[in-house]
């Protein structure tokens, strides 16, 4: 009979026998709910199996957790511990390290350090010790002695600034320093931490460095703290200093605050508070990445600009092209912000694999900078094939299941015109087989030009799209799609449809720190469709389809925001974008009365991740909406079909194929003759919610899972028409959230260097054609009926 004996501290001890099977499992039941962290590769002596920090005292539950976090990395290496969660359940601590008290009092002095420099008074740590002893009969070198540490942290009261002042010997940095005072870092009332004192000096370096002192550092300044609370902040006082200190508080000790003066040390080299001017600068345009910088001079050109040398190998670029992008001007005073401007600059434009830039004190002054750029062309074409496979089964347009093929090429130059403008240019042909003939053609030509400056942009845009982080886009595309159905009496093609669709646009993007703009001014989108007799009778039975294929005109203006936030372990994304067509064109009579789609589109994207060491947390909120308007009838009371909202597949609600869901609670599209319909509405709402967390690697491929749950839908404006059937496809405020769709599920993730593969499985939890049932949620429940997705990436 098999035994193994578990000990804790107290020597209480557990004896399970392996008596039977019934036994085995009510154990492995027991294990799988309580037992669910186990380790791997431990050592035969005790080992740290589990670290915990508590912060406790007057603080808010988000600073409590953001303390805690902090905290543990101040943990000594041998106190950390490795886990690595199984399915999200089970959790496998790895090669745990051997426990040692020392590195218990290493890494509380380390987390007292880290209080002290965040200003926290006389902080308090507490830790507890708690051993495990499993021990098993049989394999005693499978024996193990766990140990369990609890931090308990009392970070006391925070120390805050009462007083902040400036004292700099130059008169020219005191001078500087205090015209910016509204800028400073630092205010009244605020807590005490080393990190924020420090950002306040980098802060005044670059106010310096940006009004020519090129030399001046970091190590010319520095704080000087009231002296009795820069003593009870050092953490190597002992006992009795510290309680000395305490007495010269008095008063201070309820509501600790702490004064703060920047000084100036004294000056070793006068060259380091002197303003530098700008005086020659020497331009390598063409040099060989690969290579010395020595190369073989073929043009000097000294006559662009006074004050410029150009020194090229090969002529690639124009020297007014490089001009335009160099910040930095001859006889202007030094600014570091110029100097990484045009070295991030040339760095972004694409045309440069890198780009550096060296600054030398002139041999004629001692207050000259010669300056020598250096460039390294990128390859100035790149060509990217593909070949494309898809599985087509009934759609609106298929009769019966398709397979497609399609090839596409993409050419990229780099360096157009000479002037480092960018051009892509892509091209793709592409078939589908229905039965015995070719059932879809498809080829579209494109072709996108980006300048990398804003062309004919007015001035009071240049808050959003500055000089030197803006490119002017121009975009022009042509596509033709050529559709044939089977005749059932020949088993034949025939003429179903085709369409002709030319787009063009104009307009700037930009980015500014962590946000993204763009504009497009202009945005042109015609669609030509040519039906058959054939086509036109089935889609004169359905009026949704009806409205949706029809020839149109879009001439709109398009804006796009993007921004990206972290906070800790969260990162906050936001993006919105609004579309207008026809607003002033659709005055015109000939263009309302003719094909123009006059609509007013709007929508936002909030998206939030929380990231632990290996899992994470994926929380989205969508809302989109739109106005057609312009023309009386049906025809303006819905979006066209390629600007309306649809819902469904991998990436929206996982629990119903692409397009397959809604419109509100209306059973119209499934019960309507003439196969599956897609939908497309006015309105969308969506959230969406995503656990992530690892499985293992197999065959050096990462596994990850997730647990996940969508909810929303699609709704019109108005119904389309009023039959029974398209009750409840409106979106009504009293009444929408009763056709709120809801699916969960799981799935797989393989992770690859650099994509994603994602196989879902969701099933309907909430289906809104179930309303009219008293079991609306997990109607006819079968999960053999759920739906399984395949994607690429993260879905959001």
């Amino acid at each position: 009979m098999g035994l193994f004996t578990l000990f804790t501290s107290r020597r209480r001890q557990i004896t399970v026998s392996f008596l039977s099977p019934a036994y085995l499992l009510a154990l492995a039941i027991l294990l799988s709910l309580f037992a669910c962290t186990v380790p791997r590769k431990y050592p035969p002596r005790p080992f740290v199996f589990a670290v915990k920090i508590k912060v406790e005292g007057n603080l808010k539950p988000s600073e409590k957790q953001d303390l805690a976090a902090r905290l543990a990395n101040q943990l000594d290496d041998s106190l950390r511990v490795h886990e690595v969660s199984d399915a999200g359940v089970r959790h496998r601590v790895m090669n745990p390290p051997v426990f040692d008290s020392a590195n218990l009092r290493r890494s509380i002095g380390f987390m007292v350090a880290l209080l002290n420099a965040s200003g926290y008074f006389n902080p308090a740590i507490k830790d507890t010790i708690r051993r495990d002893t499993i021990l098993f009969s049989r394999h005693p070198e499978r024996n193990q002695y766990r140990v369990r540490i609890d931090f308990h942290v009392t970070p006391g009261v925070q120390v805050t600034l009462d007083s902040i002042g400036y004292a700099l010997t130059t008169p020219e940095l005191q001078r500087l320093a205090m015209q910016t005072l509204n800028k400073s870092l630092l205010r009244k009332g605020m807590p005490y931490s080393k990190q924020v004192l420090s950002d306040e000096l980098d802060r005044l370096v670059t106010l310096f460095q940006n009004h020519g002192y090129y030399k001046f550092s970091k190590q010319d300044i520095y704080f000087e703290r009231d002296t009795v609370l820069a003593g009870l902040l050092d953490p190597t006082l002992d006992p009795f200093q510290q309680a000395a200190l305490l007495e010269k508080l008095g008063q201070k000790r309820e509501h600790p605050t702490m004064n703060a003066v920047v000084l100036q040390r004294p000056v070793l080299d006068s060259s380091r508070i002197i303003p530098y001017t700008i005086g020659h600068v020497t331009v390598y345009p063409d040099l060989p990445i690969l290579q010395e910088d020595t190369v073989t001079v073929s043009n000097i050109d000294t006559s662009a600009a006074r004050g410029f040398t150009f020194i090229t190998r090969t002529d690639k670029f124009k020297t007014k092209t490089l001009l335009e992008n160099i910040y930095i001007q001859p006889g202007q005073q030094y600014q570091w912000r110029k100097y990484i401007q045009t070295v991030n600059r040339f760095n972004q434009l694409g045309a440069w694999q890198q780009a550096s830039m060296t600054m030398d004190p002139a041999d004629s002054s001692d207050s000259v900078l010669n300056a020598t750029l250096k460039l390294y062309p990128n390859l100035k074409y790149s060509i990217a094939p593909s070949l494309e496979a898809s599985y087509n089964t009934n759609d609106i347009l298929a009769s019966g299941t398709l397979f497609g093929t399609a090839v596409s090429l993409t050419l990229n130059n780099r360096n157009a015109f000479r002037e480092a403008v960018q051009t892509a240019t892509y091209v793709r042909a592409g078939v589908e087989f229905g039965g015995k003939f070719i059932q879809t053609e498809d080829l579209s030509l494109s072709h996108s030009i980006a300048f990398p400056k804003p062309i004919a942009r007015p001035g009071f845009l240049d808050k959003w799209f500055p000089k030197d982080s803006t490119r002017t886009v121009v975009t022009g595309n042509a596509t033709y799609t050529d559709r044939r159905y089977t005749d059932p009496t020949t088993s034949t093609g025939k003429e179903f449809f085709n369409v002709k669709s030319l787009n063009g646009s104009f307009g700037w993007e930009s980015k500014i720190d962590n946000k993204t703009f763009l504009l497009n001014l202009f945005n042109v989108e015609y669609t030509d469709l040519v039906k058959s007799d054939t086509f036109q009778r089935y889609l004169n039975s359905f009026p949704s389809l009806n409205l949706a294929f029809k020839t149109g005109l879009v001439m709109s203006t398009q804006f796009v925001y993007n921004s990206a936030k972290q906070h800790g372990i969260a990162t906050d994304f936001f993006t919105g974008s609004f579309e207008t067509s026809g607003f002033f064109l659709g005055m015109i009579k000939s263009l309302n009365d003719g094909d123009l789609w006059r609509f007013v589109r709007a929508d936002v994207t909030y998206r939030r991740h929380w990231d632990w060491r290996t899992t994470s947390l994926a929380f989205r909120l969508f809302a989109g909406g739109g106005i057609a308007y312009g023309k009386p009838g049906p025809i303006q009371e819905t979006l066209p079909f390629y600007k309306a909202f649809f819902a469904g597949g991998p990436n929206s609600m996982r629990g119903w194929t692409i397009r397959q869901l809604g419109l509100g609670s209306a059973n119209f599209y499934d019960t309507a003759d003439g196969g599956i319909l897609d939908r497309f509405g006015d309105i969308k709402l969506e959230a969406n919610i995503e656990y992530r967390f690892p499985l293992g690697t197999v065959f050096g491929v990462k596994l990850q899972s997730a647990l996940y749950a969508d909810a929303g839908n699609i709704w019109d404006r108005h119904p389309i028409d009023t039959s029974q059937a398209q009750k409840g496809s409106d979106f009504q405020i009293n009444s929408f959230y009763k056709a709120i769709a809801v699916d969960g599920g799981t799935g797989l993730r393989l992770v690859f260097p650099y994509f994603l593969i994602r196989l879902d499985y969701a099933y309907k939890l909430k289906d809104p054609e179930s309303i009219r049932f008293p079991d609306t949620w997990f109607h006819d429940f079968n999960l053999l009926k759920g739906q399984f997705q395949l994607g690429i990436g993260y879905p959001f």
